[in-house]
């Protein structure tokens, strides 16, 4: 062999040798990266650094030459070693950094494994950005830049789409965030899965479209999931929104329903007074109030609701025998009677009121009402100072 001959050998050589380095280095990347996450899993993470360390030396390398350089996993550890160095940098502006270098490396490998034999490295790849944004997340939530945590958030479920976890973080930074739209749209994700919470995710759901003014989806929410969850709660909110929106009538059915499943809830036979009363049915009202009260002798609410409706039908019979004319005398009397008497079957409920709620503006007034119609201008005067000094 002549010394132009050995001088080629020797430059194949170098090749050769310089790819198989090369190599090499990605090997000892992955081989120390994978020692590293088994040792992290294994809760030694001090233990774990200086792998994580020789495996970045190593991926460096590996990704500067051209042999390596095409290799899909190149960047794919790449991405996952620069991504895990992110999860460990207490300095903010370096794991930002480190962060995004590893977002870079993430998309190079996603574009070049057309064959998808690094399937397992591209998902690990979305946990570690998942984590590194979730943990972003809860820091700026615990600092109550709910705004940020929800920006944190979102940015974490682009890697986990269908984590119904951080679908909840998302949805209550949003509501801290006074984002009230996204809350809903995220909450309204969560309902679609069989995340554990649902029950309360979809409480929390109608009282948010009850809040933006949409009473149709809020009530829709609670009576579907009330129904799904056989929960009273649900229940009492279809109930309460469907009353304050004139749904009287087709709400009564519901609350008679959880009546049978409670029949020792005082609140669901208020509701049912409520009800009675908005469709004028007086004596199905009153006989509602009256259970609730026997349920609960104070309770404060049915007690004024139901002295209030016994003193206001005493008050329509007495403008009407006062609208009757003078010839129609005995008429005038018996109607005169008939309201004396509902003012006297009201009066026990109207002082009990005031006596479980002395401040009550409302009921205060009743039984001022009652005592000027009884013409007691003693009790008047009392009344009014009471009220005078709320």
């Amino acid at each position: 062999m002549n010394m132009k001959s050995l001088v080629f050998a020797f430059a194949l050589l170098g090749c050769a040798y310089s790819a198989s380095a090369q190599k090499g280095e990605l090997s000892t990347a992955k081989t120390n990266y994978e020692k590293y996450i088994a040792l992290k899993d294994a809760g030694s993470l001090a233990l774990a650094g200086p792998s994580l360390t020789i495996a970045k030396t190593s991926i460096d390398k590996a990704a500067l030459n051209e042999k390596t350089a095409i290799d899909a996993s190149t960047w794919a550890y790449k991405a996952l070693i620069y991504a895990n160095l992110a999860l460990n940098e207490a300095d903010a502006a370096t794991a930002e950094a480190l962060i995004k270098s590893a977002g870079d490396d993430f998309s190079k490998a996603v574009d070049m494994d057309t064959d998808k034999k690094n399937a397992n490295l591209i998902t690990a790849g979305n946990d570690a950005f998942a984590q590194f944004q979730l943990n972003k997340g809860v820091k700026a939530f615990q600092a109550q830049d709910f705004k940020q945590a929800y920006t944190a958030f979102e940015q974490s479920l682009i890697y986990r789409p269908a984590d119904t976890l951080l679908t909840y973080y998302s949805g209550l930074a949003a509501i801290n965030a006074v984002d009230y739209t996204s809350a809903i749209k995220r909450y309204e994700e969560l309902l679609t899965t069989d995340y554990s919470a649902n029950r309360e995710i979809a409480l929390d759901l109608s009282k948010l479209y009850s809040m933006q003014k949409d009473t149709v989806n809020a009530i829709r929410i609670a009576s579907v999931y009330a129904t799904k969850f056989n929960d009273q709660a649900l229940a009492t909110q279809e109930i309460e929104l469907s009353l304050m929106s004139g749904k009287q009538k087709q709400v009564i059915e519901r609350i008679l329903a959880q009546i049978t499943l409670d029949p020792k809830n005082k609140l669901e036979h208020f509701y049912l007074g409520i009800a009675y009363d908005a469709l004028k049915e007086f004596k199905k009202a009153e006989d509602a109030y009256k259970k609730a009260i026997d349920l609960d002798a104070n309770y404060f609410d049915a007690t004024l609701n139901l002295g209030s409706g016994i003193l206001n039908n005493g008050i329509d019979l007495y403008n009407k025998a006062n609208t009757l004319p003078a010839n129609k005398q005995k008429e005038y009397d018996a109607a005169m009677k008939a309201a004396f008497v509902e003012f006297d079957r009201a009066f026990p409920y109207l002082d009990k009121a005031v006596k479980i709620d002395p401040k009550s503006l409302n009921a205060l007034q009743n039984l001022k009402t009652y005592y000027v119609i009884k013409k007691n201008t003693a009790k008047v005067a009392e009344l009014t100072k009471q009220i005078s000094a709320l």
